[in-house]
C-alpha cells in the first residue's frame, strides 16, 4: 500500500505545488490522475518514489520512506516510472539494452533479463529495432520502449506520466488494455496521469488535483458527474459524451461516459433525417511550399540504412491547417524536419515561394524565419531568464534593431495570450506546461513565420491550453500563416484541419478532406488510426437508424442532439 499524509510541496518563491494531500493506493489497482497543467500531478507522483522530498507531510510505499536512504534503494524497486518526455530516461545505445539495463541494475539472472527482454520487444512491437539506437526511433516508438523498460522490471506500482502522449491512436488503445492486464493479471498498482478523458474513464479510480488540492476521489462516474462545474473549477476535459449532454442541456442523470451509452441514451428518440453536414472547401490556390519527389534515408552508406520517406510530393497552400498522422514511425517527424531545412533530401527538392530550400541565394537564417518548427515538447528549447529574453532570442539572431526586437516580442506574446506587461519579465521555468509550450511558440512566431510546424502541440495539455492552441492556429489562418500539425489527435485534425494527409511507411498513402479519411480503409479497425469520437458516435447512429449526419467535431454532435430533444420533451 501506498500512504499518502498530510503531504506539502513548496518550490522555492512560489505557491504550494502540493497543499495536504491524503492519497491511499493500492496494489491491482487501476488510478487515474487528471488536472489542469500545472496543478502538481508530476509533483505527487515524483514524491511518491522519492525523486522529490515534500516540505512537510510523509509518503510510505510498503511501510518504506522515501526520506530515508536506505529505504529509497528498496522503493525504487517497487515503484517503476514512466516520465512524459521519453527522452529524459533512456540512457543506452540500444533497443535491447535500453529493457536490460533496469534489469541488469536490479541484478536479475542472465536467462531471466532474456527472458523478460523477448517478451517486451514483443509485446511493445519493438522487436524489430532491437540493435536500433533509441534516438533513431520515433518519438511514439521512444514512448514505448520508456514504458516497456519499466514494465519489464516487474514493479509493484507503476506511475506513469502522460505515458500515451505520443502515441498513435491504436497504440494508445492497446496501452489501455495492457494496464487493465498489469492490474488484474499481475496485482501491480497503476497510477496513470492524463489529460484524456478517454483514458481516465477506463480506470477504476480517478482522482483531480487542483491547485496542489486533491478535490475528487471516486470512480469515473461519481467524478464527471459533476459536469460543467466539474470543468469550470479544475479545467479538466470531459469526456466527450459527457460534453456532448452538457451542451444540449436536458438530459436527465445519469451522464453516459462513452459514444455507445451515449448512442444508447438517444435510441428511442425520434429526430427528423439529418441532412450531412456540409464541409468546407478550399478554393485552389498557388502553393506557398512544393515538395516534389523527396526520399530521405538515414546511415546511407553502410549495410543496413533506413528509408523513411520514399517519394514524397505535397503542397503546402498560403492560410491553409493541413494536419499530417500516421502510424508511430511511419516518417512525419522526419518529413516536417525537411521544411526548414534541419535534415537535406536524400533525393528530390523543396522550394518555397519559387526558391530552392537548398539553393545557396537562401540562406539557412532565412528560411528558419520563413519556415518556424516548433519540436515536440517545444518548453525543453527554453533556456533565457525571462519570457520576454526568450522570444526575442530569433528575431535577435536575425539583425534586427532593439525597437523592432521589441515590437516582435509584444506581438507574439499578444499572439499566445501571454501579456508582455504581465508576462514578460517572468521566468519562463515558473509557468504551467501550457504556458511554457506557449512560450516556445511565441519564440517562433516572434520570426513572423509564412509556414508554421508544430510537432505534436497538444501532447499532455489540458483542455483550457488545447482550445488556447486552436485559438491561435485560427488566428493564424486568418493572417494567410500556413499551419501544419504532426499530431495523433484525431479530434484536434475533426476541428481545426481541412486537408489531412496520412503517412505510413515513409509514404503519403492519403491526401485530402478529414471526413473523407475518417470513411476510407485507413481507419478501419486494423488500422493505427482510430477516427474521432463525433465521427465514430454519427457511424453508431447511423447502423441503429438508419440515417445520420457525417458529425466531426462536439458542436456538430450537440447541434444533432438538440434536434432530438423536442419529441423526447413531449413524451416526458
Amino acid at each position: 500500500m501506498i500512504e499518502v499524509r498530510g503531504l506539502h510541496v513548496q518550490h522555492p518563491g512560489e505557491v504550494k505545488a502540493i497543499d495536504g494531500v491524503d492519497l491511499d493506493l493500492a496494489q491491482g489497482q487501476h488510478v487515474a490522475l487528471m488536472g489542469a497543467n500545472g496543478s502538481g500531478k508530476t509533483t505527487l507522483i515524483r514524491c511518491i518514489n522519492g525523486l522529490l522530498l515534500s516540505t512537510s507531510g510523509s509518503v510510505h510505499v510498503d511501510g518504506l520512506s522515501p526520506g530515508t536512504p536506505e529505504d529509497l534503494i528498496r522503493i525504487r524497486r517497487r515503484v517503476g516510472m514512466v516520465f512524459q518526455n521519453p527522452d529524459d530516461q533512456l540512457v543506452t545505445t540500444s533497443v535491447e539494452t535500453e529493457i536490460a539495463f533496469g534489469l541488469e541494475n536490479h541484478g536479475i539472472p542472465t536467462d531471466q533479463m532474456r527472458h523478460r527482454v523477448d517478451q517486451m520487444l514483443e509485446t511493445f512491437s519493438l522487436a524489430r529495432y532491437r540493435q536500433t539506437p533509441p534516438h533513431l526511433l520515433s518519438g511514439g516508438e521512444r514512448q514505448r520502449l520508456a514504458i516497456a523498460a519499466a514494465v519489464a522490471l516487474q514493479p509493484a506500482y507503476l506511475l506513469l506520466d502522460e505515458p500515451t502522449a505520443l502515441l498513435d491512436p491504436s497504440s494508445r488503445k492497446d496501452f489501455m488494455h495492457l494496464l487493465d492486464r498489469l492490474c488484474d493479471d499481475h496485482n501491480i498498482g497503476c497510477l496513470h496521469v492524463t489529460q484524456n478523458a478517454e483514458e481516465a474513464i477506463l480506470a477504476r479510480r480517478l482522482l483531480v488535483l487542483h491547485q496542489g488540492k486533491l478535490i475528487c476521489d471516486g470512480s469515473p462516474e461519481q467524478v464527471f458527474s459533476a459536469g460543467a462545474s466539474l470543468a469550470r473549477e479544475t479545467g479538466i476535459q470531459l469526456p466527450f459524451a459527457v460534453r456532448c449532454c452538457l451542451a444540449v442541456g436536458s438530459l436527465p442523470a445519469p451522464l453516459p461516459l462513452t459514444i455507445e451509452q451515449l448512442d444508447d441514451r438517444l435510441a428511442h428518440w425520434q429526430g427528423p433525417a439529418s441532412s450531412p453536414v456540409e464541409q468546407k472547401t478550399e478554393e485552389p490556390t498557388t502553393a506557398r511550399m512544393e515538395i516534389r519527389h523527396l526520399h530521405h534515408i538515414y546511415d546511407e552508406g553502410i549495410p543496413e540504412p533506413v528509408q523513411a520517406l520514399t517519394d514524397i510530393d505535397l503542397d503546402i497552400l498560403p492560410g491553409q491547417i493541413l494536419a499530417i498522422a500516421g502510424a508511430s514511425g511511419s516518417g512525419k517527424t522526419t518529413l516536417v524536419q525537411h521544411l526548414n531545412g534541419l535534415l537535406q533530401p536524400s533525393v528530390g527538392n523543396l522550394t518555397l515561394d519559387g526558391l530552392d530550400l537548398w539553393d545557396s541565394k537562401l540562406k539557412p537564417q532565412q528560411l528558419r524565419r520563413l519556415v518556424g518548427l516548433v519540436f515536440q515538447f517545444p518548453e525543453a528549447q527554453l533556456f533565457a531568464e525571462t519570457v520576454a529574453e526568450d522570444v526575442a532570442f530569433g528575431p535577435r539572431n536575425l539583425g534586427l534593431d532593439e525597437s523592432t526586437v521589441a515590437e516582435c516580442v509584444a506581438a507574439a506574446l499578444h499572439a499566445v495570450q501571454l501579456p508582455h506587461k504581465e508576462y514578460g519579465q517572468r521566468s519562463p521555468f515558473h509557468l504551467s506546461g501550457g504556458e511554457r509550450r506557449r512560450v516556445a511558440i511565441a519564440g517562433v512566431l516572434a520570426m513572423n513565420p509564412q509556414i508554421l510546424v508544430l510537432d505534436e502541440p497538444t501532447a499532455g495539455l489540458d483542455a483550457q491550453s488545447t482550445q488556447l492552441l486552436i485559438e491561435i492556429f485560427r488566428n493564424l489562418q486568418r493572417d494567410q500563416c500556413s499551419v501544419v500539425l504532426v499530431t495523433h489527435d484525431m479530434d484536434l485534425i475533426a476541428e481545426v484541419a481541412s486537408r489531412l494527409v496520412i503517412l505510413a511507411n515513409g509514404g503519403i498513402v492519403f491526401d485530402g478532406s478529414p471526413a473523407k479519411a475518417f470513411e476510407s480503409d485507413f481507419f478501419t479497425e486494423s488500422s493505427p488510426l482510430i477516427p474521432p469520437a463525433a465521427w465514430r458516435f454519427s457511424q453508431l447512429r447511423r447502423q441503429r437508424e438508419g440515417h445520420a449526419p457525417d458529425l466531426l467535431t462536439d458542436a456538430e454532435v450537440a447541434a444533432y442532439a438538440r434536434s432530438l430533444v423536442p419529441p423526447l420533451a413531449e413524451t416526458n
